[in-house]
């Protein structure tokens, strides 16, 4: 027998891709189930359901592809698990592979095994329900394609190396003494699609997800005996002790559509919530009572026993993940623009379906008093558009509300948008008032060896766009007009080409949309009487070496983002980018900032860049390398044979994770999804490479070099210095800064009693003195300590020094020192 516990841990953890949408930083972690057995034994089968078993005599196809990540597993346990998987395979369906990471280890006695969702998101895309937390795979299934990455699991599972009692047979012929093995996965796999969600006791009291904004979606459909929503706040508090009690009252169903759409007279699943509430049984599995041993819906009751085979997950299993969103009938449709004509209006729809529909029943339900009142236009099926279509005359009204609704051939009913009529679209007809939409990157450079630049904006308006142009003034001459061209969803570019300008010359520009109204409505950038500046940038001769400490404001670098000065918390110039950096708050929007030097480089035999830096910016994801979905933000060098285009890493680029006194500060100062840590001196790290060893250039090129912060939606920190640039000068080529403060932490500071000291170097520290120094300058404690590695970790004791200001002495074996201060409280 087996029973599932939960223990609740929860942790908000931050998820994007390149094209980051706002939703994707918002995912949440929730622990799975623990799965244990017993000594109780009930002899018994339940054969694979028939959409597995007449696989091979009909055209019944896989729906669906899990992939599982086998860690330690052997033959027999691999070939059971892979049975229970192709059965998942053939009745839940994705167009997205499912990712399920399972571990073969010890686990505590009496445990068989566990597994749950990787991540939950709320708020995607395509949510059918909005402020609902939804397991990563439905999710993926429901957007149409993978959001956290083919490396990152969807499922997470784990069983028990050491329980002596499985039986991998896949006959379902199980001794009376040993656990099935086929069972217990096809059960923890249900977790992992979904069968789980938030509700809790805390302190006496019934919660789902307190700490959470949202329940999970399987929540959304708990109800007692009487019908009420267990979630709904004006019956139940969350928290309450009212909710406590409905969550062990023994009389919670899971309210299916499906279910009564199939038969009316079917009740609705009923839930498993005993009088003594129990954590990972309670709520989220059917009543062992009501579907017992034998009982072709008894997979996801909470017991098991010896013996008991069940390799069906049961229809009302499947009704219930039918209603979450696993079988599901999505309504494909462009919304009704606003128009300043009443005339007939078409209508299309495009249906996609886990299963059939019911072609008679696609309809519009329009209302033009916010569905007091409403009438239903049916859509009927054009073979030759391949969708549903159908003809609108509007009347009088100046304001129109909408929303598509469908049937499947169960009758359950799905609507666009998802919450119809709480949401709905909505279309004015009569004059236009209203102005485009306009957003612009504006171009802040112009290379004198290359006067041609890209100009791009977006731009949308309820009634359409017109035109999209850039009107420009060269210095204080005659004016210019570049039309932007169309270049469909709502982008307009074009190139802007120039010839006679010089360093120093500067370009003044607007951009301008109007829209196709009758009032050729406009939207201008900037703002009226205001604008834009392009300048243009000479470039100098090629040059070997380079060398610049920024203690001077030299115009060695083309930027509009970057900037040379003495920022606080620093004893000379730097290159700083912006402090902080912006995020766009906007998805499938990036920022990039950008300094160029304006000497080219020929690359040599020594090809070597040095410079000092502070890196404070968003750490991606634990593991993630440069490239992937989950690398956030990142600084960068690049080089260019161009200098305009055609920019190639020199490194890959990197994050606060590349040092840890950066990501200890950037992580313990976070705000909201930003962090307020702020860059000093004492964080520097010396970076050294060499231009050629990625392969992107050879020496005898001779190439740009630009440094670039990238910025995704959502998050941001204070940024990138840049201190004592070096390319090719000789100590470049030769020396290397092996131990930096920035490697050097110490802690906590103020300090009672133990100060702590960790460092991290570039090689082998070999022997270290480390002194203290009293305020008069007086060494009042030595300790010399032999390190073999690159790795220092000490604690010093400094309870017995007097209350005031010390500094603490770091002298390495090559006779370079590094100081701190610290105050003994």
């Amino acid at each position: 027998m087996k029973q599932i516990t939960l223990t609740l841990i929860i942790l908000t953890i931050t998820f994007s891709s390149f094209a980051q949408k706002e939703w994707q930083k918002k995912g949440v972690k929730f622990p799975p189930p623990i799965c244990y057995g017993s000594e109780e034994v009930h002899q018994s089968f339940v054969d694979a359901p028939d959409q597995y078993l007449k696989r091979l005599k009909s055209t019944q196809q896989k729906k669906s592809s899990i992939i599982v990540d086998y860690i330690g597993f052997s033959a027999a346990p691999k070939a059971a698990f892979q049975y229970a998987v192709e059965i998942w395979e053939h009745l839940v369906a994705s167009p997205v592979p499912i990712y399920l990471s399972a571990r073969w280890t010890a686990l505590d006695e009496g445990v068989l095994g566990s597994c749950g969702p990787y991540i939950f998101f709320e708020n995607f895309d395509s949510a059918p329900y909005k402020d609902r937390y939804y397991p990563v795979a439905l999710v993926e299934k429901l957007e149409g394609e993978e959001i956290t990455d083919e490396s990152v699991p969807d499922m997470i599972a784990q069983f028990n190396s050491d329980n002596d009692s499985w039986y991998f047979g896949t006959d379902g012929n199980t001794p009376r003494g040993e656990y099935d093995f086929v069972s217990v996965v096809l059960h923890e796999i249900g977790h992992g699609l979904g069968f789980t969600g938030f509700f809790y006791e805390q302190g006496g009291l019934g919660t789902y997800g307190h700490v959470l904004p949202y329940p999970g979606i399987f929540d959304e459909f708990v109800i007692n005996g009487s019908g009420q929503q267990l979630i709904d706040t004006s019956e139940f508090a969350n928290p309450s002790a009212a909710l406590y009690e409905q969550m062990r009252s023994n009389n919670l169903y899971f309210k299916s559509q499906t279910v009564k759409s199939n038969n009316p007279s079917d009740s609705y699943p009923r839930l498993y919530a005993p009088s003594s509430f129990d954590e990972g049984s309670s709520i989220y599995h059917l009543n062992e009572f009501t579907y017992n041993v034998g009982d072709t819906n008894s997979l996801m009751t909470p017991f098991f026993d010896k013996a008991e085979a069940i390799h069906d997950p049961g229809p009302l299993m499947l009704a219930i993940f039918s209603d979450m969103g696993w079988d599901y009938t999505s309504i494909i449709h462009s919304p009704i623009p606003d128009t300043e004509t009443a005339t007939i209006i078409p209508i299309e729809a495009t249906i996609e379906a886990d299963s059939q529909i019911d072609s008679t029943s696609v309809a519009m339900v329009i209302s033009a008093d916010s569905f007091l009142t409403s009438d239903t236009i049916d859509l009927v099926y054009s073979a030759d558009q391949d969708h549903f279509v159908a003809n609108l005359i509007p009347q009088f009204a100046e304001t129109y509300q909408y929303y598509l609704m469908v049937n499947d051939s169960s009758g359950k009913t799905f609507y666009l948008p998802g919450q119809a009529p709480t949401e709905y679209f909505e279309f004015t007809i009569g004059p236009d008032l209203v102005n485009p939409e306009l957003t612009h990157d504006p171009v802040s450079s112009m290379l004198e060896s290359d006067l041609n630049v890209e100009v791009a904006a977006e731009a949308t308006d309820n009634i359409g766009i017109l035109s999209v142009v850039m009107p420009y003034r060269i210095n204080e001459g005659s004016p210019g007009t570049l039309i932007l061209e169309d270049q469909g969803e709502n982008l307009y570019k074009s190139t802007l080409s120039l010839t006679g300008l010089t360093d120093g010359d500067s370009i003044r520009y607007q951009i301008i949309a109007t829209d196709s109204g009758s009032n050729n409505n406009r939207t201008i950038l900037p703002v009226e009487d205001e604008y834009y500046t392009i300048y243009i940038d000479g470039l100098n001769a090629p040059v070997k070496t380079y060398t610049n400490d920024f203690n001077s404001d030299t115009r060695d670098f083309i930027s509009s983002d970057f900037y040379i000065g003495i920022e606080d918390l620093f004893d000379d110039g730097a290159l700083h980018s912006p402090h902080p950096y912006p995020s766009p708050d906007e998805d499938d929007t990036e920022y990039n900032f950008t300094a160029l030097l304006k000497y080219p480089i020929i690359i040599d035999d020594r090809a070597m860049v040095s410079f000092n830096e502070v890196v404070l910016v968003e750490p991606a994801e634990k593991g993630a390398e440069f490239g992937d979905s989950d690398f956030w933000d990142y600084v960068i060098v690049e080089g260019s044979k161009t200098g305009n285009s055609n920019w190639q890493p020199l490194i890959d680029g990197y994050d606060s994770r590349a040092n840890a006194t950066w990501e200890m500060n950037y992580n313990n100062n976070q705000v909201g999804n930003n962090s307020a840590a702020q860059g000093k001196a004492t964080y520097y790290i010396n970076r050294e490479f060499k231009m050629t060893e990625n392969g992107n250039f050879a020496e005898g090129d001779t190439l740009f070099v630009r440094f670039r912060l990238f910025s995704d939606p959502y998050a941001h920190g204070w940024g990138w210095a840049i201190d004592d640039l070096r390319i090719q000068d000789p100590p470049t080529a030769n020396g290397e800064l092996t131990f930096s403060p920035g490697e050097v932490m110490i802690y906590p500071n103020p300090v009672t009693s133990k100060l702590y000291i960790n460092g991290s170097f570039k090689s082998k520290v070999g022997q270290l003195k480390l002194a203290i120094f009293n305020s008069y300058g007086q060494q009042i404690r030595l300790d010399e300590i032999n390190l073999a590695s690159n790795q220092l970790h000490q604690t010093i004791d400094v309870e017995n020094l007097k209350k005031g200001l010390y500094l603490l002495s770091f002298q390495f074996e090559n006779g370079q020192i590094i100081t701190k201060k610290f105050v003994k409280r």
